[in-house]
């Protein structure tokens, strides 16, 4: 089966924010292996999509990685009836998603008032949160964000093997950032290692995209974070 990949997007009179979210989902389905089999946007991006609902199945899971443009805040990132925080209740991973990324502002912000930790009751079986710990930007050359984080994380690898390196999923976020944001903007990541449900430990500090399954860490976890200026 296919990997499957998706595009969540409010655009808040941004169309570039549209362009972001679904320009990774599109890039990668450029290649076999890969398919863009989820896309909402604006009034489609809810709630019941990313929090546990009852008699219904979250549509962020029904994707192994997705991107997403909205606001965010420390602990919370917008959709379009209301928010979604570390206070709600979620499960990513308990189908298929395995990373998350959004450039929604400061959603991963450490510090001495916020902590990246809160997230942790959110993982079931996830690996990687990609986000920031400032505020990031929209619009403009930064349309491309979502182009470049799939391009570094494997499609112009496997496009122009000779010319471009298959980067791992933190490194290819880091590079992408980079691209399209000043320095006064700090990319981030939150990532899980840990056991699996077989007993076998499985790091993610060196995952990338593949087209195959990777192991996913369940038990025994230990939760990494870092940060970075673009």
């Amino acid at each position: 089966m296919a990997r499957r990949m998706g595009s969540w997007w409010i655009k808040d009179g941004v169309d570039g924010r549209r362009i972001e979210a679904q320009s990774f989902a599109s890039t990668f389905d450029m290649v076999a292996g890969y398919d863009w089999s989820e896309d909402h946007g604006d009034s489609a991006v809810l709630e019941k999509d990313f929090v546990v609902t009852a008699n219904y199945d979250e549509k962020s899971d029904n994707v192994d990685c997705l991107m997403m443009s909205s606001h965010g805040s420390p602990g919370s990132f917008s959709v379009w009836d209301g928010a979604v925080s570390t206070s709600d209740s979620i499960d990513f991973g308990a189908g298929d998603l395995e990373v998350w990324a959004s450039h929604a502002c400061q959603v991963l912000r450490h510090d001495a008032n916020n902590s990246t930790w809160d997230w942790i009751p959110a993982w079931s079986r996830l690996h990687y949160m990609c986000g920031f710990h400032t505020n990031s930007f929209s619009g403009g050359g930064r349309d491309k964000r979502g182009f470049w984080f799939a391009w570094y994380g494997g499609v112009g690898h496997a496009l122009v093997p000779f010319f471009y390196s298959h980067n791992t999923i933190r490194s290819a976020w880091k590079k992408a950032n980079r691209m399209v944001e000043g320095s006064n903007v700090d990319w981030a990541y939150m990532r899980a290692s840990g056991n699996t449900s077989g007993g076998s430990y499985t790091s993610t500090y060196n995952e990338k995209f593949r087209t195959s399954e990777p192991s996913d860490p369940v038990t025994g976890r230990t939760f990494f974070w870092a940060r970075g200026t673009c």
